[in-house]
């Protein structure tokens, strides 16, 4: 069955018009957007519905990952390394190329973090 005139959910965070989307080959339930905001927002489809604090929905829905907004022109093109996970390039209009890689603390499941006690304050 397929309902293609009913919408599932929406994703909704960029402040432009959404110009490419692409899944991760690496990670099923994460896909990137880039817009002409000038940033590529990294989503994690699985937190859909999650519930959030106050703080924490300041900072958007639970299901953004992560957002880079490291260019200054509007993002023309950007892809997933398929040889390293959670690795992107992008380039923008002003023929700027960047290759960028979420710190590891993004994407980990902070239960499954490795603390040194000696690093705590």
């Amino acid at each position: 069955m397929r309902k293609m005139n009913d919408t599932l959910y929406s994703l909704e965070s960029h402040e432009g018009e959404v110009s490419q989307v692409a899944w991760s080959p690496h990670e099923d339930p994460i896909l990137a957007s880039a817009a002409s905001d000038r940033k590529i927002i990294v989503w994690d489809l699985s937190q859909i519905g999650k519930e959030q604090t106050p703080e924490d929905a300041e900072d958007g829905p639970p299901e953004i990952l992560f957002v880079h907004s490291g260019h200054t022109a509007k993002i023309s093109d950007f892809d997933w390394n398929p040889a390293e996970p959670w690795v992107i390039s992008s380039c923008a209009e002003d023929n700027v190329v960047q290759i960028w890689k979420m710190s590891k603390q993004v994407y980990t499941n902070t239960k499954d973090l490795q603390i040194d006690p000696n690093e705590l304050e």
